[in-house]
């Protein structure tokens, strides 16, 4: 399970949890960690924020958001498992959900993913939760051409983004998910925000894989739809990001830049970085998005 996932499906679990957590309880690790790493409360402040958002979050009377969290995590040296695990209990359904998507799309299992829509579908009370899996599930199936989605279910989801005023992991995500079944024009205003939102060069923060992911996946679109206005734009936005070394979007990002400028010599090593990782699934991945775009 990766890093992004697990954030994802922490994060909206505590979101939803709110104020029926116990105080006492929740904000503890953060507080006796910091203690322990002789970190007053001003200190960690001027990495966050201010003192009294770190009083308020050991306290119980915030929730912080997914860049204060990596920002308190590297400070505190923990991982994100630790943070969420350790307090939060959180189950695992958005997670594994969106896994069981990626499985059978990958094993190219659409009459399975076709009947997880019905089953949805055939629920007795549909929630805006289910709307947005059964979103989820046809952008999964629609991936492999690019199809757009219907201008009822584009508009669908685009009146919710259009209402959110701070980007919450859970919009990400369904963000994320459904963008290659829609224009990457109309997506572009989206990922302006989130950048805006989450990324602070000034502290020279590395990206979260999080948003990564999202700007992989948009920058896919982008190239395949043949967007070229869009593409140059993620590109420029690209090189003012700080990536990690290590962070498993790279090689994505050599792969795409590389079929948009017609490199053959840098497809070949993205291929290459495959073989060495021993991902034949992301191999396979590359094949489609290569023959959708040369087509």
């Amino acid at each position: 399970m990766s890093k992004c996932r697990i954030i994802i499906n922490c994060y909206i679990f505590y979101k939803q949890k709110g104020n029926t957590m116990q105080k006492d309880v929740t904000f503890n690790l953060i507080k006796e960690r910091r203690k322990i790493k002789n970190i007053s409360q001003s200190e960690l402040g001027r990495i966050i924020g201010s003192q009294a958002m770190v009083s308020r979050i050991e306290n119980g009377q915030i929730l912080p958001n997914l860049q204060t969290i990596h920002l308190i995590c590297k400070t505190l040296d923990l991982t994100v498992e630790e943070y969420f695990y350790t307090y939060y209990k959180v189950g695992t359904d958005i997670t594994d959900f969106r896994n069981d998507l990626n499985e059978k799309y990958m094993s190219t299992d659409t009459t399975a993913l076709e009947q997880k829509y019905s089953d949805i579908k055939a629920t007795n009370t549909l929630t805006l939760k289910h709307k947005h899996q059964m979103l989820m599930i046809q952008a999964t199936i629609y991936h492999k051409t690019f199809k757009l989605a219907s201008l009822n279910d584009q508009n669908f989801l685009l009146k919710y983004f259009d209402q959110i005023m701070r980007w919450q992991l859970y919009d990400i995500y369904l963000l994320e998910c459904t963008l290659n079944m829609m224009p990457s024009e109309k997506i572009k205003p989206y990922i302006s925000d989130i950048l805006v939102q989450y990324i602070r060069t000034e502290n020279k923060v590395y990206v979260s894989d999080i948003i990564l992911t999202l700007i992989v996946k948009y920058l896919e679109s982008s190239i395949v739809q043949k967007k070229d206005v869009i593409t140059d734009w993620i590109l420029l936005k690209l090189a003012d990001l700080e990536i990690r070394e290590n962070s498993n979007c790279k090689v994505w990002f050599l792969f795409l830049i590389a079929l948009y400028q017609h490199d053959t010599k840098k497809i070949n090593q993205a291929y290459t970085v495959t073989d060495y990782l021993n991902n034949p699934c992301l191999k396979k991945k590359f094949n489609l998005i290569q023959s959708i775009y040369l087509r």
